[in-house]
């Protein structure tokens, strides 16, 4: 009786310490947490967090942005960086944050001004989808595949178009999973 006392009080001190979970799982009656499931959840739990850093970081405030579909490392688009750019513009209007240019709008645009984004803009280019668009703020996104095996990393830079000045940036780390891995690969 007296080792179940000591025990159960030594229980409620490490879950002081480290959470019941934790506890839980050290005791084995319940299973360690997997991996995170990578579905539209987690895609806007991890916008969230990057809209937040963002906001938080601006030097500058903004209204409307045009939204540059997030590339890979190499300058390309994968359906990777699609989805998060969808993802990233349904948060930030969702959220009320900031309106943003219709894709189709941001895609005709640098086709007119004959822009081949490769994941970087001169300020040159910047100052035209600006103006082009109406837009105080230019959003560019590069998804970095750092190392296999790790999460992936993804950099958002908001420029102010007039100056062609990074106005804020911030990053996310994105989960490694299988169907990242061949989202990233899809181009």
């Amino acid at each position: 009786m007296n080792r179940t006392l000591r025990f159960l009080a030594l229980a409620a001190i490490a879950a002081g310490f480290f959470g019941c979970s934790n506890i839980l799982v050290t005791l084995g009656l319940q299973p360690p947490p997997g991996p995170p499931v990578t579905d539209s959840a987690y895609f806007s739990a991890q916008v969230d967090g990057l809209l937040d850093k963002i906001q938080s970081t601006r030097a500058r405030p903004f209204r409307r942005a045009a939204v540059i579909d997030f590339a890979n490392g190499d300058g390309r688009v994968s359906e990777l960086g699609r989805i998060l750019t969808a993802k990233f513009n349904e948060r930030a209007v969702g959220r009320n944050l900031f309106k943003v240019v219709p894709q189709g709008q941001v895609k005709e645009i640098l086709a007119n001004l004959n822009i081949q984004y490769r994941g970087t803009l001169s300020r040159e280019q910047a100052g035209k989808i600006g103006e082009e668009l109406s837009a105080d703020a230019v959003i560019t996104g590069t998804i970095y595949d750092l190392q296999k095996g790790s999460d992936v990393d993804v950099t958002v830079n908001v420029i102010h178009p007039a100056s062609g000045e990074m106005v804020s940036a911030a990053s996310m780390n994105v989960f490694r999973s299988k169907q990242v891995q061949t989202l990233l690969e899809q181009f």
